[in-house]
């Protein structure tokens, strides 16, 4: 099977039954090991940054530098990853722009080898502290897991095809603990079209993933967030404001992505391990000294949602994370994207509030809630560079558990959605998927 054909399933009640037993199965299998991998990145984050606290202690009394250690070790790590990748070159980067191009008829699916590179390379990656999401690994192993359980219970193509998009849709919902959103991806982004039959495949596929999830890894909110200021007719028009500003950056932000991978790419006298081992170098040496600076960025979100944050850190930290993300994804070691863009969509609207708000105090006028607006800017941010709106306000409402910034959210959406397409800014997986990355 050269691709996954997009056909019509016909109207069959055993066949019907019959993948949706199947994708229970798969999902199963998903919650098994999305949940081991995530749990697993959660062990070696809290491990190296208490081995970093560790050197910090006992520094003086070594012979190398506490900087080199944690350098070389995020160094060999990740080019030990990036030779893992060499095994099988489909599982490069993120991956979801694969599991797309798989979609869209213009590759294979994944051998069943990409599943334990994806698994090791991304440990060894994102564990080390490279600024690099769970997501894109997640859901690239539940689709090499769906196409195996295709070929193994002897699925027809098309039958492949409802199983590889829903499973998929099943391995982001176990990334981020959101089912709703893994189900919206599904569609939204990685089919491309919505039918009930790939509905239903869907919802058995993420139901019984996330059920072993839940019951085997836990179930808790992803960000704990306080109580929200409420909304107002002015707030609102700022949020207008705040989303246009949000688009420009968040486009320059796809665009670095590129552009980073562009300038990996043309030193080609140098071999894709080493360029991924000097990068994790950098890294590794970056962590030793600014531990809160490395990493996908989920504790550096929840740092923020917490009113942990001070203005001129902010900016410093917000203009390092910019080119941080590019720079770690350009080394092409097993890695997502979505963790430094939520990131980059918080603290922009944090910053925002930051700057705004002591001119809305001289001007006598109600004071706007930088929680409220890092929330916005996070599904802001998310609809620009993906292009998957509807998932980026289902997965901001699951992971904070607020449901009071609907109208705002939505508000951010459309314009998020617009002003990409003005200034023809491709979404981020088509990007990727065109040059092969």
């Amino acid at each position: 099977m050269n691709s996954i054909q997009k056909e019509d399933l016909a109207d069959s009640p055993y066949d019907i039954f019959r993948v949706l037993l199947v994708a229970v199965f798969a999902g199963i299998l998903v919650g098994i090991v999305g949940g081991a991998f995530r749990t697993s990145l959660n062990f070696l984050a809290i491990q190296f940054h208490a081995f970093i606290v560790y050197l910090h202690a006992v520094d003086s009394g070594w012979l190398i530098p506490g900087f080199l250690v944690t350098a070389l070790i995020t160094s060999v790590c990740v080019g030990i990853s990036r030779m893992l990748v060499k095994l099988e070159p489909t599982t490069i980067g993120s991956g979801i722009q694969h599991v797309e191009a798989v979609m869209h008829g213009d590759a294979k699916p994944s051998k069943f080898r990409a599943l334990p590179i994806k698994f090791f390379g991304g440990l060894l990656s994102i564990g080390s502290g490279m600024a690099l999401g769970r997501e894109g690994p997640t859901v690239q192993m539940a689709a090499v897991i769906g196409s195996q359980c295709g070929k193994l219970f002897r699925l027809k193509a098309v039958e492949q095809s409802l199983l590889y998009t829903a499973v998929a849709g099943a391995g982001l919902s176990i990334a981020f603990n959101a089912p709703l959103s893994g189900i919206a991806f599904s569609f939204e982004e990685i089919s491309k079209k919505i039918d009930i039959k790939r509905l239903i495949v869907s919802f058995a596929a993420v139901t019984s993933g996330m059920l072993v999830f839940r019951n085997h890894f836990g179930n808790s909110i992803e960000f704990f967030v306080g109580d929200l200021l409420p909304d107002s007719g002015v707030t609102l028009c700022f949020y207008i404001v705040f989303s246009v500003l949000l688009s420009f950056i968040a486009a320059m932000y796809s665009r670095t992505i590129i552009g980073a991978l562009n300038i990996a790419d043309s030193f080609r006298s140098i071999s894709p391990v080493v360029k991924a081992s000097i990068i994790g170098f950098g890294i590794g040496s970056l962590a030793y000294f600014y531990p809160n600076l490395v990493g996908g960025g989920d504790l550096q979100v929840q740092s923020l949602l917490s009113g942990d944050y001070f203005l001129f850190p902010l900016i410093l930290i917000m203009a390092l994370r910019f080119f941080l993300g590019p720079i770690c994804y350009s080394s092409g070691v097993p890695g997502g994207i979505f963790s430094p863009i939520l990131l980059m969509g918080s603290g922009v609207g944090v910053l925002f509030v930051l700057l705004l708000n002591p001119l809305l105090t001289y001007a006598g006028i109600t004071q706007l809630d930088p929680i409220s607006f890092a929330l916005v800017g996070m599904a802001a941010f998310f609809t620009v560079v993906v292009r998957a709106p509807l998932t980026g306000i289902l997965l901001v409402t699951e992971m904070s558990g607020k449901v009071s910034l609907m109208i705002p959210l939505l508000i951010a959406s459309v314009i998020c959605t617009f002003i990409p397409v003005l200034l023809k800014q491709e979404p981020i997986y088509d990007a990727l998927r065109d040059r092969g990355t």
